[in-house]
C-alpha cells in the first residue's frame, strides 16, 4: 500500500497523468450516495474503493449539502492516482495505491460509508467474495458499504495493459439481494447500486458471482423478473417486500 495523497497534497512525486488509463463515467446508480444516511449535512467519511476517474468524488462535492464530506480514495491502477485534477479541486483527502483490504480493519472501521463502484466485477469470484467479506467485517455499527455492479457479464477489455479493466465475472441479482441490502437501484444495462450494513456479513457465502461469459444481459434481466422486481432507472427502492420507491435524482435530496 502506497500512499499518494495526504491531507489533499502529493506527498510523493506526480508523474503525467494519462486519461487513457481510466474508463470515464459508468452507468452505475452513484446518486444512491445521497440517500444512505437522512442527514446529508452531517459530517461523514466516505472511502471510495477503485477510484478510477474520480466521478464518485466529484459528485459528492458538486451537492452544495455533501460538499463537506471527507473522502479518501483506493485505487489499484497506479496512474489513477495522479490524476493532476482530482488534486488540485482537492476532492480527495487521502489517496493510496494498492487494495482496499490492504488499508486494515482498523482504517476500514473510521469510514461511515465505503464505496465499491464498478469494482467486483474486474475481479475473480473468490477474490470478489473475499473483498466484499473483508469491507463487511471492517464495517462500522452503524458504517454502510455501497457496492455497483452489472447484474449480468458486461464484456469489456483493457484500455491499456494491466490497467484491471477486464471483467471477469458477472454477478446476478441474487446474489446482490442475498447479502440483504437496505436499499437498492438498477441504471441501463441493469447496472444494479446496493447499500448494505454489518448485518448483511453472515449472508456473505450466498454471494455467487459467475464467470460465465455467456451470462448475458437477457438472462440477468430473466433473473430479475423471477424474483418480481420492476426494472425502472432512477427509482430507489427500500427494502421490506420492495414496496418503498422514490425517485433517485439527486433534486429529490
Amino acid at each position: 500500500m502506497k500512499q499518494i495523497i495526504r491531507d489533499y497534497d502529493a506527498i510523493v512525486e506526480t508523474p503525467p497523468f494519462d486519461a487513457r488509463s481510466c474508463n470515464g463515467d459508468s452507468s452505475a446508480p452513484k446518486e444512491l450516495v445521497f440517500h444512505v444516511f437522512d442527514d446529508l449535512e452531517a459530517d461523514v467519511k466516505v472511502l471510495d474503493v477503485g477510484f478510477g476517474f474520480g466521478n464518485l468524488g466529484r459528485l459528492i462535492h458538486s451537492n452544495p449539502k455533501t460538499s463537506h464530506w471527507l473522502i479518501d480514495g483506493v485505487d489499484g491502477w497506479e496512474p489513477n492516482c495522479f490524476n493532476e485534477e482530482l488534486i488540485s479541486k482537492r476532492i480527495y483527502r487521502n489517496i493510496w495505491h494498492g487494495m482496499a483490504e490492504d488499508l486494515g480493519a482498523e482504517r476500514l472501521a473510521e469510514y461511515d460509508l465505503i464505496c465499491v463502484l464498478d469494482v467486483v466485477e474486474h475481479l475473480s469470484a473468490e477474490n470478489a467474495k473475499w473483498l466484499i467479506r473483508t469491507l463487511l467485517h471492517g464495517l462500522g455499527p452503524r458504517a454502510r458499504l455501497f457496492i455497483s455492479t452489472p447484474l449480468w457479464f458486461y464484456p469489456q477489455g483493457h484500455v491499456v495493459p494491466g490497467d484491471l479493466e477486464e471483467h471477469q465475472i458477472g454477478v446476478p441479482v441474487t446474489s446482490m439481494l442475498a447479502l440483504m441490502p437496505v436499499c437498492y437501484s438498477i441504471n441501463h444495462p441493469l447496472i444494479g447500486g446496493f447499500v448494505y450494513g454489518r448485518e448483511s456479513l453472515p449472508y456473505v457465502d450466498l454471494f455467487q458471482p459467475s464467470a460465465n461469459r455467456s451470462f448475458s444481459f437477457q438472462m440477468g434481466l430473466n433473473l430479475l423478473q423471477s424474483v418480481n422486481l420492476p426494472y425502472r432507472p432512477g427509482v430507489l427502492y427500500k427494502t421490506g417486500f420492495f414496496s418503498q420507491e422514490k425517485p433517485l435524482a439527486p433534486a429529490a435530496v
